[in-house]
């Protein structure tokens, strides 16, 4: 487990992931979010990555549409 430490207005909040996904998580943080990041911030990087799971969703159920079919 790896400890990953967001600023969020001002103030600290620890969160402990799984190794393997720490880097893939600071990685994606660092795109999305400023070093002291708002709520705003946040709120528009949630639904970001939200829209971003839903258009993978659409595409695997599409291809499994596919496959299915053959």
């Amino acid at each position: 487990m790896q400890k990953i430490t967001l600023t969020i207005e001002g103030r600290e909040y620890d969160i402990t992931i799984e190794e393997k996904f720490a880097g893939y998580l600071q990685k994606e943080l660092q795109k999305d979010l400023s070093v002291n990041a708002s709520v705003k911030e946040l709120l528009q990087a949630y639904l970001r990555k939200c829209y971003e799971c839903y258009q993978n969703q659409k595409k695997m159920d599409h291809l499994l549409e596919r496959l299915h079919i053959q």
